[in-house]
């Protein structure tokens, strides 16, 4: 647990095409334990001129109500796209970093769910040799992307029925923030441990892509960094909800294994 053994804030950030309401299974059980939460909207799902610093900005402001108006203990939680908007916020916003200067709250823990680790200077596209297969510009706009089958990308290890009320939500994502360059990433201080989750069965952020991204990180900061995987497509928050929430818990510092 943090400092005073206050329960940390958890803030969750969604992936592309996605909105808020995708963490709402996570957040009740995690109440459940008495942690409060928090969520933000991220205006490139749905927004064509939205980049990620957009998405940035939305994060950022989400943070620093918390931590420096408020003084709070965060754990970040950010999902597949997510994680470029996430970590973009970070700095300056680290618990250590915030304690060396006597002040209070701070991030203790991220929390990456197949999420992109976008190296400073890359973009989310520069990650893929080619564009994935499942990916295109709408017909209608070229400004938004779509995704082909959503059901077999994003929910293939559900059932139609479960998957249905999510793709109806999906919006369409502004392609700007595929495209603009990542500034700023929350493992090169060594100030905050992170914890990533591989999703085995993952069709969206491949297993491959997943595994050289983290290899990449980990060349950087090693120590900063625990690696679990699960046996899962690449919506964690939908099908195993219990590992999300054991992830978090064991985040904030409870012997949950």
């Amino acid at each position: 647990m943090s400092q005073s053994n206050e329960k940390p804030t958890i803030l969750f950030v969604h992936g592309a095409w996605h909105n808020s309401t995708c963490w709402d299974s996570v957040r009740s059980q995690l109440s459940q334990f008495s942690y409060p939460t928090r969520v933000v909207q991220l205006p490139s799902s749905g927004n064509a001129v939205s980049s990620h610093l957009e998405d940035t900005a939305v994060v950022r402001n989400a943070l620093e109500s918390l931590i420096v108006s408020d003084g709070k203990p965060v754990i970040l939680v950010m999902h597949s796209y997510g994680g470029i908007a996430g970590t973009n916020a970070v700095s300056g916003l680290e618990m250590a970093a915030r304690v060396e200067k006597g002040e209070k709250g701070g991030i203790i823990h991220c929390l990456f769910i197949a999420a992109f680790l976008v190296p400073k200077g890359l973009s989310l596209m520069g990650m893929f040799p080619e564009p994935p297969p499942y990916l295109a510009p709408d017909p209608e706009d070229p400004n938004y992307l779509i995704v082909k089958n959503p059901k077999e990308i994003f929910y293939n290890d559900v059932s139609p029925s479960a998957a249905e009320p999510w793709i109806a939500q999906m919006k369409h994502q502004s392609t700007a923030s595929f495209m603009s360059a990542v500034d700023s990433v929350a493992w090169e201080s060594g100030l905050v441990p992170c914890t990533y989750l591989i999703c085995e069965q993952d069709n969206g952020v491949f297993l491959w892509l997943q595994e050289q991204m983290l290899e990449g990180v980990r060349e950087e900061s090693g120590r900063l960094w625990t690696v679990e995987k699960c046996d899962c497509s690449h919506s964690a928050w939908l099908s195993q909800i219990s590992t999300v929430v054991r992830l978090v818990r064991k985040g904030a510092g409870e012997d949950v294994d």
